[in-house]
Parts: C-alpha cells; sequence; structure tokens
C-alpha cells in the first residue's frame, strides 16, 4: 500500500511546493485537494513524475457554490466538468465527488436534496467516463457535509448512478463518527474502496486518539483492499479543517504526518514479512 497525502491538510495548492512538500516528508503520492483554477495541469504533472510523486486523485476541497443560496444543478454540474477536464489532462486521474453535496442546501427538502445529488453525480460521472476518469465518492460525517454520511448510504447512491467507474473513499475520522464497527465496515467494503484516509479520532496523526490503525490495516487486508493510503492530519487547536499558518504549527504537522506513515508502513511490513 502506498502513503501519500491529502493536500488541503498542508495549506498548499500551487505545483511546485505542493509537490517539494510531499517529496520532503516521504510521501509517495498525493490526494490533490486542488483544481483547475489553482494553476494549470501540465505544470503540476510535470512537478510530480519528476519527483516520482503519484497523484491518486483530485479532490476540490473549495468545491462548493459561490453563493449556496443560489446553487443550481445545472452549475454543479459545469464546475465539475471542467474539474473532470483538470484530470485528464493530469493524466486520467480520479475526480471526487462528495463536494456535490455542498449544492444542495438550498434544496427545498432532504428528498429535493437527493434527487439533485444523484442527478448530478450521475451526470458528473458520465462526462468521466468519455474523458477517461475514474469516479469517486468519500463517505463524510454528518458534521461536514449535508448527505451520505455511511457506507450503506454511499454504496446506495452508486447502485443508482449505475455505473462501473465510481468507487468509494473511506477515512477513518469519518467512520469513527457515523459507523457503529469501522472494522467491520472495513472489512466488507475494502474491495470497492479505492482510497483509504488516515486521521486519528481527533482528527490528528496515529496515536493522537483511540482509533485502533492495526486492526484497521488488517481489516483492509483482510476485505480484499488493493487501492491508496492518504493521510489526512490536523491539528488538535485547527480542527475541523484548518491548515497550519505558522512555522510551529507547520513542524508539528509534519511530526504527525511523518510518524502516521511510519506506524502504517510497519503494519504493512508485518503483514508482508514471510513466516518463520
Amino acid at each position: 500500500m502506498s502513503v501519500g497525502i491529502v493536500t488541503w491538510t498542508l495549506g498548499i495548492s500551487a505545483a511546485e511546493p505542493v509537490i517539494a512538500k510531499a517529496k520532503a516528508l516521504g510521501m509517495e503520492t498525493i490526494q490533490y485537494a486542488g483544481d483547475f483554477r489553482d494553476g494549470p495541469a501540465a505544470l503540476l504533472r510535470e512537478q510530480a513524475q519528476a519527483a516520482g510523486i503519484g497523484i491518486i486523485a483530485v479532490d476540490p476541497f473549495n468545491a462548493g457554490p459561490p453563493d449556496p443560496a443560489k446553487a443550481t444543478q445545472e452549475a454543479a454540474i459545469a464546475y465539475y466538468r471542467q474539474v473532470v477536464d483538470f484530470a485528464a489532462a493530469l493524466g486520467s486521474v480520479p475526480v471526487t465527488l462528495q463536494g456535490l453535496s455542498q449544492w444542495t442546501r438550498n434544496c427545498a427538502d432532504a428528498a429535493s436534496a437527493r434527487a439533485r445529488l444523484l442527478a448530478c453525480c450521475t451526470a458528473v460521472d458520465a462526462y468521466a467516463v468519455t474523458r477517461g476518469v475514474p469516479t469517486l465518492y468519500e463517505v463524510c460525517n454528518h458534521y461536514e457535509v449535508p448527505l451520505i454520511h455511511t457506507v450503506a448510504q454511499c454504496r446506495q447512491l452508486l447502485h443508482e448512478i449505475g455505473s462501473d467507474n465510481v468507487r468509494m473513499i473511506l477515512d477513518s475520522f469519518h467512520m469513527n463518527i457515523n459507523e457503529p464497527d469501522p472494522v467491520q465496515t472495513l472489512r466488507d467494503h475494502a474491495a470497492f474502496t479505492a482510497i483509504y484516509h488516515i486521521s486519528d479520532s481527533g482528527r490528528g496523526g496515529i496515536g493522537s486518539g483511540h482509533i485502533d490503525f492495526k486492526a484497521q490495516h488488517a481489516a483492509l487486508v483482510a476485505g480484499g483492499f488493493t487501492g491508496k493510503v492518504a493521510i489526512e492530519p490536523v491539528l488538535e487547536h485547527l480542527t475541523p479543517s484548518n491548515p497550519p499558518k505558522v512555522d510551529a504549527d507547520r513542524q508539528l504537522l509534519d511530526q504527525q504526518i511523518r510518524h502516521s506513515a511510519q506506524v502504517w508502513r510497519s503494519y504493512v511490513t508485518l503483514a508482508t514479512a514471510p513466516a518463520r
């Protein structure tokens, strides 16, 4: 399992510094939390290739509408088509779709919001297929997004989309809030999961909370997981979603990222070591 970083946590989106930072942290990949507005795809692709860093997804962090009260289905699809074009220019990198739920906040009720989300996901995925771009949907907790908070809800949404092009992202922090048994969830859905996110129960790095990451690693292996792993920590005093802005916080976050990668890689090494 390769280990990478979700880049919004670093507070960097420009191609050269974000790739340099990932390399300095010892990451093998990035999940790029930016989009077509943050710089040319060609430059990001070239920087990543030169550094030997893989790009496992385009995950636009600021994917919501400029004015949620005026959000429309048509505008959401138009925005995401541009994200898909950006991902295609990177080399058929997957695009995450969960940000589309932010375009439903002005719907009259839960049913109409769900219907808009389904329509948007279906349309964007269909366009992504024409561009050779896979799509992903991350299951996020109910404090952060208006819809799709459990794996069961996500699997139902993807069933209704009806496309073989879309898979899931599961996140240890989000599962800790909304899944009764995250380990069993991983075991049951590992084979349908493209990316697994690492952050502890308080959203920090491994060891800052109570999640049993060794058990989660074992569940992924048992369930047939063949995807990528990305670390997504936030410092306790910056939660829920603020990257560091001062050097002391940057250094502390770097320590948590490096420690998390070291611990996770130790599980991988143990799991693949020959029996004596």
